[in-house]
């Protein structure tokens, strides 16, 4: 069956042109596949299934192509959740990320991507040390290593696969005796870094996780390419595919097609697309919210999985100043209260590097995201704390004494509203496996919410799962 659009509707042009004849021998199959979403996960199965002849469409609701992936550009403009706090630009000699940053595993899918398109890379792992927050005063990465509370910080983390229990991962950490004077940096290794904060994440799911992964631990940055431009050259055939400000509200499955019913961003132009399948890869939020109406509505099993999966807020703050005063071989600072994680972004990459990026998630991100742009004094007053002053001095300022700063605030993009997935309290990787099952053969689900190989809340996990949403539609084809 090919694909066809629904009658009695002024369609947008990128519509009518998909009910078009294909000039070119048709494929095998002679149907359309359509893909929710141009995040990592949608690119990557409208690849694959491309690649096998199968004609795709896929649907970004944004103005953008990436997702959770946003290099910062000289052309970016202000919106609501795209803050310049001055006219003047960053002096980094590098990429600024505002959404994923790090490469994760130096064998991972994501770095395998990153190798065959020959781009350069720093592994931060080996060439950086983290130093930490410790009794309100800076502590490096020597002095925290002859720390008896750190070590016992650093088992935890290294043994996360054996915890067990249904609480929370900070019920977990309490339960395993440390001392509270080491509570922050849990929280910025573990809960921070996958978008939300100990006392909210389950032990099991982040358990089962740990176990899971089968990847490396180093860390890496790119050299010399913003992460974007990478995704995007390496999905460059699938762009032309990407139909952007195409805002779905609703897909309906009653039938032996798929009928998908949105509007355009911009003008507000009613459309509806016929195809024979779906994949949706747009974040947990957006499901869990009814951004997207189902009909019929989702089976129980998936309900219930999405109320075990959540998502918080997220911020990625960057900070210019003057001149290094954390120290030119730091990576990592941890252990903050209101920055849990602060990265030395230039660290490999440049002599000159004075840009800190900074990620809040969770309840610290909801505060920040509220206090906007006056939220950067408490960042500043925090490094002062540990730097004798040093930050407020170093910051770098416009002529007209305003901070140069930039915010990305997840929470606000309309079409994300948060940062990555996690497991509450009593949620487990089952819950994971049964909000990527397809339903009825019609409808498919891909996205990092959706990988349960332990890599949700990544790159990698987002390509995975739309590796594994790819191999399910072919299946159901025969192709």
């Amino acid at each position: 069956m090919g694909a066809s659009i629904s009658a009695g509707l002024i369609l947008p042009g990128w519509l009518a042109a998909c009910s078009g004849d294909d000039p070119l021998p048709g494929p095998a199959y002679e149907g359309t596949v359509a893909i929710v979403g141009a995040g990592a996960a949608g690119l990557y199965v409208a690849d694959m299934l491309r690649e096998k002849g199968i004609k795709v469409v896929v649907l970004e609701a944004s103005d953008r192509i990436g997702g959770r992936v946003r290099s910062l550009k000289s052309s970016d403009k202000p919106s609501p959740s795209l803050i310049f706090t001055s006219q003047s630009e960053l002096g980094s000699d590098f990429p600024n990320e505002l959404g994923a940053t790090l490469i994760k595993g130096s064998d991972s899918v994501w770095a395998k991507m990153v190798q065959q398109l020959k781009i350069g890379t720093v592994n931060v792992s080996t060439t950086t040390s983290d130093n930490y927050f410790l009794d309100g005063a800076f502590a490096d990465a020597a002095a925290a290593s002859g720390d008896a509370d750190v070590i016992a910080a650093k088992n935890f983390l290294s043994n996360l696969a054996s915890q067990s229990g249904t609480g929370s991962v900070q019920d977990a950490i309490s339960a395993s005796g440390i001392t509270p004077r080491v509570y922050a940096i849990l929280n910025s290794w573990i809960g921070n870094s996958y978008a939300t904060s100990n006392d909210r994440m389950g032990i099991q799911g982040i358990a089962e996780a740990a176990g899971l992964r089968s990847r490396n631990n180093d860390l890496l940055t790119l050299m010399d390419n913003p992460v974007q431009d990478a995704l995007l050259s390496r999905f460059s055939k699938v762009i032309e595919d990407v139909k952007m400000n195409a805002i779905v509200k609703e897909i309906n499955y009653s039938d032996t097609t798929v009928l998908i019913s949105g509007e355009d961003g911009i003008t507000g132009e009613p459309f509806s697309l016929e195809v024979e399948k779906v994949i949706v890869t747009v974040p947990i939020s957006i499901l869990k919210s009814g951004g997207i109406n189902f009909t019929p509505s989702l089976p129980a099993t998936k309900l219930t999985a999405l109320n075990m999966i959540d998502m918080d807020a997220c911020v990625r703050v960057l900070l210019d100043f003057k001149g290094n005063f954390w120290g030119e071989s730091s990576g990592f600072l941890f252990g903050g209260a209101q920055g849990p994680e602060y990265f030395n972004s230039g660290a490999g990459r440049s002599l000159s590097g004075k840009t800190l990026s900074i990620t809040i998630s969770g309840e610290k991100a909801s505060t920040f995201s509220a206090l906007g742009k006056d939220g950067i004094p408490l960042l500043l007053d925090e490094l002062d704390s540990i730097f004798g002053g040093k930050a407020s001095k170093a910051i770098r300022l416009d002529p007209n004494d305003n901070v140069i700063t930039v915010i990305q605030d997840w929470s606000l993009e309309p079409h994300i509203k948060g940062g990555g997935s996690y497991l509450k309290a009593g949620g487990n990787n089952q819950h994971r496996i049964d909000l990527a099952s397809p339903v009825d053969d019609r409808v498919f689900f891909a996205g990092e919410a959706t990988d349960s190989t332990g890599e949700f809340g990544t790159i990698n996990g987002a390509l995975l799962s739309g590796e594994r949403a790819a191999m399910e539609v072919m299946q159901s084809l025969g192709v």
